[in-house]
């Protein structure tokens, strides 16, 4: 029987991925390919794995009792581990609620999805001498019975029970095993801690000579040759680990830890939306440059640090996770700019926009501060941001912060202590020893600048992240009106509303961002929003209606004294051409040596004519001090609003998030199962997955990807042909993956 709606729910939030399948049916063959469960495995924890091996090791299928006596089980995990699996898709569990029996209710019995198992040797066991088949002849089995001290008897099978019955006794296996030549010994005690099988590469070619140690276990009956390899039988290997050896379930390791001040996490997190906006922003007037290979150089980096007035680790950090948000976006791959995508990021309430830059880093695969592969030695090369690559941080970053979760709120650990227990919880630790360590402390160091994590421990707003909590809710309310100072500040407490943000940014300059965000106005600041097209007037009455009191007079007095000078000197074009109503500045500009370069020379008491292009003279003199504005050729002043750059990017179809419960009903709702080998299966398997298929169509052979179904189409891009095909489904005969 199917699975049904509870238990397929559980499993489409464990692997959003899968939901892509069209009904039930195709969803239980994709959890039954074991290409597509190896990595959900991993990513699960080493009590997972124990548990995994030990129904592999049972023949794939048996009861809770049996394979608890499979295990040492002293804190009772057995049941919590089974329910994770089945969560996953990995094993069904008969009689469970919403699993779907398939053996009878409450028959209790457990199942992998995949008989032929994940491991290739379960607890780096060989194969039970029975299941050698043709591999061991009787000979073989006849010297296995001599070595430990029968009689061999009666036919092949007669000879494999004589050889069970006398590996059995664990002591005398340990005691002929303790008489092998040291270098034999050594090597049987290697295979039986977890290698079982030795490559036959290892021997060469010809005979063995007889003092080799694997020669010498083979003829001592330890090892058994099939073909190329040798391999130790699964009773040699359990007798030599000790009588009643058993794999362990243990739990997480304890995490030392201490007691820290606790946070909310919310005061980091805002000053996080400050940098991701800051970094978008500059993206849309500059933008930052890629390398010919790809991705942003160290100057580059250090350029944008500089803007931002970050380290360049954290500027890094900042590249990589806006750019994964898609608020940035890479052109033609030259530079990074601005994509359409930040607009409405900008709309959203800080919980929102927070959201989207968190769960962003926590989906990448690499390491944004520590971007090294950290397999190997020759792969920790820093790679420039921001683009993805394969990496085991992303898998690391996990464990740790699920690994913080696991403590009681208030207390933290240190990157340097926690490495057993994220070990325990993820293989990514040993997949790259060069680099685990980093990976751990970069994890906590990113964390700390998204206020996930504070003083080692998780933030109040990192449970709410991590546990599926209300996230919005613990921002505070945007805020509309803003505290107008005598010393020219204005002080926002709590989150400015976007339109109040634009406004500040128009006419003034952001100092700090926090709960209370301060901006501070200036000549400068009000001459930029005068530049910009807008009048005095417009600034006061905007001012008079954001402030929560009345406009302060020093701040009036510096609106209207710049919007006074603004404009006194016009720069026009021809290259370009100065005029002041004042002889005597036109006077002084040209005997200025800070516009020596600008070339003015008089040619009228209010007239200068300059060497350089309009816009060149506009910025050497406000470097001089002065603030003139462009004009047109008809004589109108030219407003000059800076030129913000939009990437167009598709909008996430989803934004509010995945909804497993609506994903179950659109599946049990879905099309009849397609006929095994068929082209319709081949296309609907190619869909989900992401993987390579070849389609006939119209006669030729097409190698496509990334297939989308439509109303009675399949739509991909072809290899072969570099183009997006549609093709109606009725007429595809033939379709096969790779």
């Amino acid at each position: 029987m199917a699975l049904l709606p509870p238990a397929l729910t559980q499993i489409l939030r464990n692997r959003p991925e899968l939901a892509g399948a069209p009904s039930v049916d195709m969803l239980e063959r994709l959890l039954d390919r074991p290409e597509l469960a190896i990595p959900v495995l991993l990513d699960l924890d080493a009590d997972c794995h124990v548990v995994s091996q030990a129904v592999q090791a049972a023949g794939g299928a048996a009861t809770r009792e049996a394979l608890a006596g499979l295990l040492h089980d002293p804190l009772d995990r057995l049941g919590e581990v089974l329910d994770t699996m089945a969560g996953h898709g990995l094993v069904t569990l008969d009689g469970a609620p919403g699993s779907g029996p398939r053996s009878g209710p409450g028959s209790g019995i457990v199942r992998s999805r995949h008989p032929a198992g994940l491991w290739q040797h379960p607890f780096g066991l060989g194969r039970p001498l029975r299941e050698f088949g043709k591999a061991v002849t009787a000979e073989t089995l006849k010297t296995i019975v001599r070595t430990f001290g029968g009689q061999p008897a009666g036919r092949k099978a007669d000879l494999v029970r004589q050889a069970e019955e006398l590996l059995a006794d664990g002591a005398a296996v340990r005691a002929r095993a303790a008489s092998l030549p040291a270098q034999a010994r050594a090597l049987l005690e290697s295979m039986a801690a977890g290698s079982p099988v030795l490559a036959g590469t290892q021997f060469g070619y010809g005979p063995v000579p007889r003092t080799q140690p694997v020669q010498r276990l083979a003829e001592a009956g330890f090892v058994i040759r099939d073909g190329w390899e040798c391999e130790l039988p699964r009773e040699i290997a359990l007798a030599l680990r000790g009588d009643g050896w058993k794999p362990a379930l243990t739990g997480q390791p304890d995490v030392p830890a201490g007691p820290v001040l606790q946070s909310d996490g919310v005061d980091v997190a805002l000053a996080a939306i400050e940098r991701a906006r800051a970094l978008a922003e500059l993206a849309a007037t500059e933008s930052v440059a890629e390398l010919k290979s790809g991705g942003v150089g160290v100057r580059e980096v250090r350029r944008v640090a500089k803007a931002l007035g970050l380290p360049e680790q954290e500027a890094v950090l900042w590249l990589d996770v806006v750019f994964e948000a898609d608020l940035i976006g890479s052109e033609q791959g030259e530079r990074l700019v601005a994509t359409t995508l930040l607009d409405d990021w900008l709309e959203r309430p800080a919980g929102r926009r927070w959201r989207a830059l968190a769960e962003g880093w926590l989906g990448l695969p690499q390491a944004p501060t520590h971007r090294v592969v950290g397999c190997c030695e020759e792969h920790m090369t820093p790679l420039p941001p921001p683009y993805e690559f394969a990496c085991e941080a992303g898998r690391i970053r996990r464990a740790v912060l699920q690994t913080l979760r696991t403590l009681s709120p208030g207390m933290g650990a240190e990157a340097g202590k926690m490495g057993e227990a994220v070990a325990w919880r993820t293989r990514a630790m040993a997949e790259a020893p060069e680099a685990a360590g980093e990976f751990v402390a970069a994890a906590l160091r990113e964390a700390e600048w998204l206020g996930i994590v504070a003083g080692g421990a998780l933030t109040t707003l990192g449970r709410a992240l991590l546990g599926s909590g209300d996230v919005d809710a613990l921002f505070p309310a945007p805020v509309t009106t803003v505290t107008l100072q005598n010393d020219l500040t204005a002080v926002v407490t709590g989150v400015p509303s976007p339109e109040l943000a634009a406004f500040l940014d128009l006419a003034a300059d952001l100092e700090s961002r926090d709960r209370a965000s301060v901006w501070r106005f200036s000549e400068a600041s009000v001459r930029r929003a005068l530049d910009q097209g807008t009048d005095a007037g417009t600034l006061l009455s905007g001012l008079d209606r954001f402030s929560a009191k009345a406009i302060p007079q020093p701040l009036s007095y510096l609106v209207t004294d710049t919007a006074r000078k603004h404009g006194t000197v016009k720069v026009g074009a021809a290259p370009s051409v100065v005029i002041a109503e004042d002889p005597a500045v036109i006077t002084e500009l040209c005997a200025a040596k800070a516009l020596r370069k600008a070339g003015l020379r008089r040619i009228a008491p209010t007239v200068a004519l300059g060497t350089l292009p309009p816009g060149e003279t506009l910025r050497l003199l406000r470097q001089a001090g002065h603030t003139p504005v462009g004009v047109a050729a008809d004589g109108t002043i030219q407003a000059e609003r800076p030129q913000r750059r939009r990437l167009p990017v598709e909008p996430s179809p989803d934004e509010a998030g995945f909804d497993a419960e609506a994903a179950t009903r659109v599946m049990f709702g879905g099309p009849d199962r397609p006929a095994p080998g068929s082209a319709e299966q081949a296309l609907q398997d190619a869909a989900v997955t992401g993987e390579p298929i070849v389609i006939v169509w119209q006669r030729g052979e097409h190698y496509m990807d990334g297939l989308e179904f439509g109303p009675g189409t399949v739509i991909g891009y072809c290899h072969d042909c570099d183009d997006i095909h549609r093709m109606e489904r009725a007429k595809i005969k033939k379709a096969y993956p790779l």
